[in-house]
């Protein structure tokens, strides 16, 4: 059986997901698992089951701990022997659960493709550039990756348990954390082109600086850390596929600017690790 865990802030975020999790074509046996970061928890009305579906849980945690702490709580509370993660913000192709019982029977873990629903902003244009890039670096690599998209990812129950569960002090980049010690406890993540999900942002430019200075803390504290794995794109070129002047040509004024901004918080962020 799939365990299919989801955090989630509150009930309206959730109902897309779940109803793309009732759509699935022809799925293995499935549960749902959602933890809930201090929100309001989803109800029967918002849920619609598949009939693969063997039972819906929600867990509560009793106010906002963030969104590691909501993974492991529903974590804790899966039964299956391969645990599939999504978030709420998400939309799993219609074949998202048999692809991840197919690719978890070669992997111990695996990343899959997370492709942005580009709107007219510069902002999800500059997102969906990066996951892009990302994917293309992956096949082109052809071999095992060092990283998982907590909104598009499983592993096998057992590996998990090895490795251990999200660190919550890191409030972003926690699942590449979590990837760095499956690679250290033996484990291989694959990637998996054929697992899909639409990712459905809202961006503003403070969300992109506190996010990507974050995720700079992040590699820093990693880095300190040590450990096998990389702590992921650390320039301009090695995130969106081109340098700034490259971006200018390419794709504009604005975007070229974002990229630059994007990177310099990165780069803030990693003059300061997370204690610890």
């Amino acid at each position: 059986m799939i365990s299919v865990v989801i955090p989630t802030t509150g009930r309206a975020s959730i109902r897309s997901v779940l109803a793309a999790l009732a759509d699935q074509r022809e799925p293995p046996p499935f549960e749902v698992v959602v933890g809930v970061d201090g929100g309001v928890p989803p109800t029967h009305d918002d849920i619609r089951r598949h009939p693969g579906c063997v039972r819906v849980d929600v867990v509560v945690l009793p106010r906002r701990q963030g969104v590691s702490a909501a993974r492991n709580a529903a974590l804790a509370r899966a039964r299956g022997a391969l645990i599939g993660f999504l978030d709420d913000d998400v939309i799993p192709a219609p074949d998202w659960l048999r692809q991840l019982d197919a690719r978890l029977a070669r992997f111990d873990a695996v990343a899959g493709r997370i492709v942005e629903d580009e709107g007219p902003g510069v902002l999800s244009r500059l997102r969906r550039l990066a996951f892009d890039h990302r994917h293309r670096v992956n096949l082109a690599h052809g071999g095992p990756v060092d990283y998982l998209n907590g909104g598009n990812f499983g592993a096998r129950s057992p590996v998990l348990n090895r490795a251990g569960r999200f660190d919550p002090r890191y409030v972003k980049s926690q699942d590449r954390e979590l990837a760095r010690r499956i690679a250290g406890s033996g484990g291989v993540i694959g990637y998996a082109p054929e697992l899909i999900v639409e990712h459905r942002g809202h961006y503003t430019i403070g969300g992109l600086i506190r996010g990507r200075y974050r995720a700079g803390r992040a590699a820093a504290t990693m880095a300190r850390d040590g450990g096998p794995v990389s702590v992921g794109p650390l320039s301009t070129t090695q995130t969106y596929g081109a340098s700034v002047p490259g971006l200018l040509r390419r794709h504009g004024v604005a975007l070229a600017a974002c990229a630059a901004v994007s990177t310099i918080a990165h780069r803030l962020g990693r003059t300061k690790p997370w204690p610890g």
